[in-house]
């Protein structure tokens, strides 16, 4: 009952003044009064009748007669009543408003729908006939008072098209001249803009302003961020798209393989997003030259995990590719990935005796193991990988890559332990998008007692118990620092199968990171950290679009790739002639799930999307008033003539 009610005053920003329309019995109440005349003497009453009339009208409870009158100013009182209330409608155009003109440009505005047009091309038109009806103003006050719009688009990053202006041109230059991007959709950053223009200061805070419209195109695939928009009071909704069939590459990863010889194993993961399985081939070339052609079947609204084995011989560009006709988004049919040799990594063993470390590093083939007791080492800074088993060292470390099982780094690097150990701690979770950590699962692991480990400020926790961090990972331009708060061999870790995963991950990270990448393939809109070799003074960078990006490398030891937007292969050029290749892909759920959302849910919230038009909720108050005072002239014209003529 209290839903209906709501649901009937809705179109009512005032819903209060409808207590006015009580006014409207005292104006019949006026009708109904009997006039107070002074007694008057006439010879005749045949030029009284009228008077005689209004003596009878007048009559208290009497019927009324009808008088037009008594008609118009009920009418005046409705129309001003209504006018109150600022009643708002769904219209096409802009009349006399602020708004916030929000055009998603993520990855997904690139599928093509039936017409073939795809749902960015959509998506501007939309936003060219808002502009197209906004109002241009007038001399008349707040009836044609001039439109303002601020035009942002938003994927992965929210940039400012257009400031606030209500010049037409400009707002239109602004539109055409978007483009999409091809990453995934994320408003957190739009939700300050939103807030800022949106919200206005009370005396306790924050409140939305109801004279704020905001204007959302999109298909809807926000994903979590979409709580950004909770607290706009006016927000309407355009959604495009109308197709869901779609099947894409959501992840590329290379890992050397665990069985036999070393060889590679090529990851991928394949999602649906229609409601019917589908059966694709998928396609491994490597540098041109066709390895290998799987038949996949992936479920309905799914995903599906493939895997390629790749010889060791076989290095460069890998390609995965989706033979898929019918797709309507062909930007995540394709992702590429790097297959890089072994580099034979000289790894260093501080250690008293530990046949499970000993045995898990001398198997891998990238590993040019050494043993060292404790009194006898010395950091030389030549080694690549260097571990301490249950002891550590003094003095500042040299650049490499270390390892620190149940022992500290020295103090510098930040690491510290407090108060007594922990007794059998539990693990709760891991990082399972780290490379060191994937594709492991810790959760059967016992340990007898670990370090209390108070982690500096910038690492990265890999394995959590409830009272401390039980590894934890600190990287410095020139360092890497691993930290493991437990022995090894006082826990049940070295005979589970995480175990030589976590080695082999960790050996392949840091293997990645001396050959200045850490990963095989990167997202779309990911920060990608490149290591120069020592001898280079610059570096270019070519995007996908043949863009230039200059770096200049003089005291730098890692530069930073942050202009990921589009997918394809950056390559890297330093000036001593050495090159490498980035693939950087697509590789999101989100964006690859094109079904548009015809609803969007959130803050208890339901916002339903219109397909046809840009429609914003207009206050036609001003139009009201401006029909009560026309109504207020007639009024008093007939009383006029009624009562002079």
């Amino acid at each position: 009952m209290m839903a209906w009610f709501s649901s009937l005053f809705s179109p009512f920003i005032a819903p209060w003044a409808f207590a006015l329309l009580a006014l409207g019995p005292v104006i019949v109440l006026f009708y109904l009064l009997k006039l107070k005349r002074r007694p008057v003497k006439v010879p005749s009453t045949l030029l009284w009748r009228r008077s005689v009339q209004d003596l009878v009208a007048n009559a208290p409870f009497q019927k009324l007669r009808n008088n037009i009158l008594l008609w118009l100013q009920l009418l005046i009182l409705l129309l001003l009543v209504i006018a109150l209330t600022r009643p708002i409608f769904k219209l096409s155009g802009l009349k006399g408003e602020t708004v916030i003109l929000l055009l998603d440009q993520s990855a997904s505005m690139q599928a093509k729908d039936q017409n073939g047009v795809t749902r960015f091309e959509k998506a501007k038109k939309l936003a060219l006939e808002a502009v197209d009806g906004m109002s241009a103003g007038s001399m008349m006050g707040a009836l044609g008072r001039r439109d303002e719009m601020m035009v942002i688009g938003f994927s992965n990053n929210t940039v400012p098209l257009q400031p606030m202006t209500s010049d037409k041109a400009l707002l239109r230059a602004a539109i055409q001249g978007a483009e999409p991007t091809d990453t995934e959709t994320d408003m957190s950053d739009a939700g300050y803009i939103l807030q800022e223009r949106t919200m206005r200061r009370v005396e306790n805070g924050l409140q939305p302003d109801p004279d704020a419209r905001v204007i959302l195109i999109s298909d809807g695939g926000l994903g979590p961020t979409v709580s950004s928009l909770a607290d706009i009071l006016n927000l309407d909704y355009s959604v495009v798209g109308d197709s869901s069939d779609n099947v894409g590459i959501t992840g590329i990863d290379v890992r050397e393989s665990f069985g036999g010889d070393f060889e590679y194993q090529l990851f991928t993961t394949l999602y649906n997003a229609s409601d019917e399985a589908k059966t694709l081939m998928v396609e491994l070339d490597v540098e041109g030259e066709v390895l290998d052609l799987k038949s996949v079947q992936v479920p309905a609204r799914g995903a599906q995990p493939v895997i390629f084995t790749i010889g060791e011989s076989v290095t460069g560009l890998a390609t995965v590719k989706l033979n898929d006709n019918v797709d309507s988004f062909a930007l995540d049919d394709l992702a590429r990935a790097n297959i890089s040799p072994p580099t034979e990594l000289k790894t260093i063993l501080v250690t008293r005796g530990n046949s499970f470390l000993q045995g898990v590093l001398s198997t891998d083939p990238r590993v040019n193991l050494s043993m060292v007791r404790p009194g006898s080492f010395t950091p030389t800074g030549d080694a690549d990988i260097t571990i301490f088993d249950n002891n550590t060292t003094t003095g500042e470390l040299p650049p490499g890559n270390f390892l620190f099982i149940n022992a500290l780094p020295p103090e510098d690097i930040g690491f510290r332990s407090e108060g007594e150990r922990v007794q059998r701690p539990e693990i709760i979770d891991w990082n399972r998008v780290h490379p060191i950590t994937r594709y492991a699962n810790f959760q059967r692991v016992l340990i007898q007692d670990a370090m209390k480990l108070e982690s500096p400020k910038g690492s990265v926790a890999l394995i959590e118990a409830a009272e401390t961090d039980l590894v934890s990972l600190y990287e410095q331009e020139t360092r890497r620092v691993l930290v493991i708060g437990f022995d090894v061999k006082a826990s049940y870790w070295p005979v589970d199968v995480s175990f030589p995963i976590f080695f082999s991950n960790l050996i392949d990270y840091w293997s990645r990171t001396g050959r200045g990448m850490s990963k095989a393939a990167y997202a779309t809109g990911e920060s990608v950290p490149i290591v120069p070799p020592r001898e280079a003074k610059s570096a270019v960078v070519t995007t996908p679009a043949g863009t230039k990006i200059n770096y200049n490398l003089e005291g730098q030891s890692t530069i930073y790739l942050t202009d990921t937007a589009k997918a394809g292969v950056y390559t890297v050029a330093f000036d001593k002639g050495l090159q490498r290749q980035i693939p950087v892909n697509v590789l999101s759920a989100l964006e690859s799930d094109i079904k548009p959302v015809n609803e969007l849910s959130f803050g208890g919230r339901k916002i339903s999307g219109s397909k046809d038009s840009v429609k914003t909720r207009q206050e036609v108050w001003p139009w009201l008033v401006l029909a009560a005072l026309l109504v207020l002239m007639v009024e008093w014209m007939v009383y006029c003539r009624r009562t002079f003529m």
